[in-house]
């Protein structure tokens, strides 16, 4: 027997569905300017930065990690070597691959669900080179304003795990497990094609979103301040692009453009979810480090 809440979701769909149809110019544009919005600035800085990221990972970077950033971080975080690999990959790749890092240690069995967990509430980086590139010269014109966010979301990562220090627990593993050995050609088509389908899958989820941004600004006839405010909630990077455009003073751009990188919007928070496969993982901590 269907339960009231599948009937609920058929019936909300079946009137998406219904809203689509009558607003179909909309949603195409919407379609085409979200496909643009992705080739021309997430795929990028985000393809590059997810392949190198997974091969750093799938070949033991934290083997040329220096010692005394694994003893530093190990002394302020209580991180071990892989979490020690997976924040300073994220810091340089930024989100969503971090979440792919961490899910590519939980299938090794190098971290567990709980670690997890807390990894994913202090690796939200946004990748450097669309904060400098993007946001700095993009929004601002100006890279020095881009540097200045991305330092400040490095200090509120080191923070946030500093926070979490009581959180993250080492797993010891057996001695006799080894890692099957593939060759280097193999290794790079496999991460090739997890970062291809997880692409695939970010944009599937920032069109679906750019299309609810658009409809709901027709369909409530919002201004233009609050459609900013929506689209800051709900997907990123055409929320700042949207920030550009508002008449208001530069250091209050700034500020949003901040926040929203920072908060990074539902879109990416999907994104996150799409990356940690067949995990017992709960999201409510990390959507909640998300709103500071």
């Amino acid at each position: 027997m269907t339960s009231k809440k599948d009937l609920f979701l058929l019936y909300f769909l079946l009137l998406t569905e219904i809203v689509i149809l009558m607003n179909s110019k909309l949603v195409i544009n919407s379609v085409i300017e979200s496909s643009k919005i992705f080739i021309l600035k997430i795929f990028p800085s985000l393809m590059p930065a997810m392949v190198i990221g997974l091969l750093l990972v799938k070949l033991n970077v934290h083997l040329i990690i220096p010692k005394f950033i694994k003893n530093l971080f190990k002394k302020l975080f209580n991180f071990d070597d892989a979490m020690s690999s997976i924040f300073i990959i994220s810091m340089i790749c930024g989100s969503p691959s971090s979440a792919s890092f961490i899910n590519e240690y939980l299938n090794n069995g190098k971290i567990n669900e709980k670690t997890a967990e807390n990894m994913l509430c202090c690796t939200h980086f946004i990748n450097p080179l669309f904060v400098i590139a993007g946001v700095g010269l993009g929004v601002f014109n100006s890279a020095k304003i881009g540097i200045i966010m991305l330092l400040f979301m490095y200090l509120s990562n080191f923070i946030k795990a500093f926070l979490l220090r009581k959180n993250f627990v080492s797993i010891k593993l057996a001695n006799n497990i080894k890692n099957k050995k593939i060759s280097l050609i193999e290794m790079f088509k496999n991460v090739i094609n997890i970062s291809m389908l997880q692409l695939l899958t970010i944009l599937g989820i920032v069109i679906f979103f750019n299309i609810l941004i658009s409809l709901i600004g027709e369909i409530f006839n919002i201004n233009e301040p609050f459609r900013t405010m929506v689209n800051i909630i709900l997907e990123m990077t055409s929320g700042i692009i949207k920030i550009s455009t508002l008449n208001i003073s530069l250091p209050i751009k700034m500020f949003f453009s901040y926040y929203s990188l920072t908060f990074g919007g539902i879109c990416i928070w999907m994104q996150t979810i799409s990356m940690i496969t067949n995990k017992k993982i709960k999201y409510f901590k990390y959507f909640i480090f998300r709103l500071f």
